[in-house]
């Protein structure tokens, strides 16, 4: 039996109205079972071809591990292989409603023995399929022919939710870069894919030397498994110690942000802000201190952070990810989100809670960041799906 879409909605199924949402930078998100979420660096978002109309965080999970507690967060304990990929849900992004839909890795859908940072997913129109991406940082012996593993880790799935199976590994190629630099190689990255459907990443890569860990911007080939290395931007524009990126379109302009480096570090890093009127370029650098404590331009390592220092975030995170919410009066709401490193309530790894702030905008430049401790939002219901 078919019930017309309306009734479906005020049956509860799918909501007849906005809910108003507050989020808090005081206390961490928990699950439905009050559990604080173990979710850091990835993409939170509602999928148009999902009917469900759930937001969905693609995150990273990190061990139950002594955080550092210092401005460099790098410790052996993230790079055992023991990173997980993690898919939880929410109805409506409200702090206590997440669901754990599947842990990718360590599981079933063949990823290899790795660690893995920085997991992202999008949707790929042309194969409806949706496609997870992860930044492989070094593989257990014998995973790769000849340890030559590439340099993200790619699986797909049917549905947002899972299951992920593993497809592939994949680099741009490296003649298009220079020679891979073993010291300061490809690393973070942010996906993107345009309304006509062709997907690109922004990426990190440490060609250039100490000192540098610029930006690129490339193409990715119809099924978003791999790099058209023929459609590429060169080194962009900005600071040139970066990390950490995200990348999104509002209205004709593209947006890339720069976080600055940080190893997970106390006190996080700042935000470049770059523009284009096509993924591809030309990119303008508008400011390297969107973040108005940390003036991107005089750092000159990754450790220059805290009260004293050249950087000194107000927000004192590390740059995730822009999350576009749908609003109840049709507009979109652009929230931006840092990883509180070497911040978590039990001084673990796996607690370390995030920063969400608005993004204001003037025109089509964004305003420098404010930290909030609380602020609300007025949801979208979801779109119903065709009777």
């Amino acid at each position: 039996r078919v019930f017309p879409a309306a009734i479906l909605a005020c049956a509860g199924l799918y909501p007849c109205a906005g809910a108003t949402v507050t989020f808090s930078n005081e206390q961490p998100r928990r699950d439905l079972g009050g559990v604080i979420l173990n979710a850091h660096d990835g993409t939170t978002q509602r999928f148009p071809s999902d009917h469900s109309g759930r937001f969905y965080y693609h995150a990273m999970g990190y061990p139950d591990c002594n955080e550092t507690g210092a401005i460099n967060g790098c410790t052996s304990c993230i790079y055992g292989h023991n990173n997980s990929l993690r898919v939880y849900s929410s109805p409506d992004l409200s702090p206590t409603s997440w669901r754990l839909e599947e842990i990718v890795y360590p599981g079933s859908g063949g990823f290899p023995s790795c660690t893995y940072f920085r997991s992202q997913a999008v949707y790929n129109p042309s194969t409806r399929k949706y496609v997870l991406w992860a930044n492989v940082a070094g593989c257990a012996p014998g995973v790769c022919p000849n340890n030559t593993c590439g340099a993200y880790a790619i699986g797909t799935a049917p549905s947002p939710s899972g299951p992920f199976t593993f497809q592939a590994m994949t680099q741009p190629d490296p003649s298009t870069l220079g020679p891979i630099n073993p010291t300061g190689g490809l690393g973070d990255y942010a996906l993107l894919v345009d309304a006509d459907g062709t997907g690109y990443i922004l990426l990190t890569h440490g060609i250039a030397g100490p000192g540098h860990r610029d930006m690129y911007i490339y193409r990715l080939t119809r099924d978003f498994l791999g790099f058209d290395s023929t459609a590429n931007t060169g080194r962009l524009p900005g600071p040139h110690l970066v990390e950490a990126p995200t990348f999104f379109r509002r209205g004709d302009t593209y947006y890339a942000l720069l976080g600055g480096c940080t190893c997970m570090g106390l006190y996080g890093g700042g935000v470049a802000v770059l523009t284009a009127k096509h993924p591809l370029g030309p990119w303008t650098n508008i400011t390297s201190q969107l973040d108005p404590g940390c003036p991107m331009l005089k750092q000159t390592t990754c450790f220059q952070m805290g009260p004293g220092q050249v950087c000194n975030p107000v927000t004192q995170s590390q740059q995730n990810y822009v999350i576009q919410v749908p609003l109840a009066n049709g507009d979109t709401a652009f929230v931006w989100t840092g990883d509180r490193w070497q911040q978590a309530p039990n001084g673990r790894y796996d607690q370390q809670p995030q920063v969400w702030l608005p993004l204001n905008f003037e025109g089509d430049t964004i305003q420098p960041l404010k930290y909030v401790s609380s602020f609300s939002l007025n949801i979208a219901p979801i779109s119903m799906p065709p009777v």
